[in-house]
């Protein structure tokens, strides 16, 4: 697959190449992305997120194959079709992260992602499809990140949570998943005082694993 950036180990400050994102709409692409090697119909999948404070919905894109500098198709929901103007398509499902995941899972696919409906939520779920780029159904509450917040482990309101996504290649079956989120905070003194100096343990990945069964796809599927 070519990548949107590409660099040397040798050298992380120069990038040999960058092939930009397109978005005449203002959409952010890169939350996730489902290569065809693992979509199960040729076409790799870019999912994107229409940002917002509260409420960021998913946008759905895909090429054929594997190279992303090739001609996108973005999916239209609301009239159930592909175009090629992005600015003709419309939001997906409402309440995702800036980043996310979909993932194979049992003939299905998995969508988890930190519910952005409130701020700062703290909770993760999941999502059921058929389909790659959606039709999303049986959400359900997989883990609930205890550090946020005044009320959270660290007892600070600053603390924050963000972008729980799964890591395909710690899966070991298509039941048990293993995902990250990271955890950081609002205070960014640079100082003895500073958050992140008196303990050190709130900028570092959180990493968790949960079991799931898929249900039967229901029969619009």
């Amino acid at each position: 697959m070519q990548r949107p950036i590409e660099l040397a180990v040798s050298d992380l400050n120069s990038p040999l190449s960058v092939v930009p994102l397109p978005s005449a709409a203002g959409v952010t692409w890169g939350s996730g992305i489902l290569p065809s090697s693992r979509s199960g119909d040729g076409y790799t999948y870019i999912y994107g997120v229409d940002d917002a404070p509260t409420g960021k919905s998913m946008r759905v894109a895909r090429v054929l194959g594997d190279d992303l500098n090739t001609r996108w198709e973005f999916l239209d929901p609301a009239h159930n079709r592909w175009a090629l103007d992005e600015r003709r398509t419309s939001n997906s499902l409402r309440g995702v992260a800036n980043e996310y995941s979909v993932t194979p899972w049992n003939g299905q696919f998995m969508l988890l992602t930190q519910d952005s409906n409130l701020a700062f939520n703290a909770q993760v779920y999941a999502y059921s499809s058929c389909d790659p780029a959606g039709g999303w159904y049986n959400q359900a509450e997989v883990y609930k990140m205890p550090e946020t917040g005044l009320w959270g482990t660290y007892g600070d309101e600053n603390v924050f949570a963000y972008n729980a996504h799964i890591h395909p290649q710690l899966n070991s079956d298509g039941t048990h998943f293993t995902f990250s989120y990271n955890v950081n905070t609002f205070d960014s003194r640079v100082s003895d005082e500073g958050s992140h100096y008196k303990d050190p343990s709130i900028y570092k990945p959180r990493w968790v694993s949960f079991a799931a069964h898929p249900n039967p796809c229901p029969p619009r599927c």
